[in-house]
């Protein structure tokens, strides 16, 4: 038979594990504002050809904002990675995108130019030179 003390040892001990586990169990449930980031899908036209990108966090959609208004970082350059995406119509989509002012010729080009090469083009990024940001939808 079990004792009294040390039944309630046992008691003590899961209260104490509980204890120290809950600030784990709820860091990972929580879902306050700095846990989620806004996202907005982008579309692009460069020449007669658009596509859209997933811009997730503040920074990025405002910086989409900021280059659909004429700012000086109006070059999108993101990551080329195999899969639709937000992208439909094409094989791919871009991940990591940033704006930026200036990029490297290797990476510009159209959407119908990265289609048949999927990550191998431009290095493994795209960076259009001339594409205008026509939309940004926020989710």
């Amino acid at each position: 038979m079990n004792s009294a003390p040390a039944t309630r040892a046992r008691h003590l001990w899961r209260a104490l594990c509980a204890t120290a586990l809950l600030p784990l169990f709820t860091a990972s449930c929580w879902h306050g504002p700095t846990a989620r980031s806004n996202s907005a899908v982008v579309t692009f036209r460069v020449a007669d050809e658009t596509f859209r990108a997933l811009l997730v966090g503040d920074e990025h959609i405002e910086a989409a904002r900021a280059a659909q208004a004429g700012g000086s970082a109006r070059i999108p350059n993101g990551r080329i990675v195999r899969g639709t995406g937000v992208n439909s119509g094409w094989s791919w989509h871009l991940e990591d995108v940033e704006f930026v002012e200036v990029s490297i010729e290797l990476c510009d080009g159209r959407p119908s130019d990265v289609e048949p090469h999927g990550p191998e083009f431009g290095g493994g990024r795209f960076c259009p030179w001339t594409a205008q940001v026509v939309a940004v939808r926020t989710n």
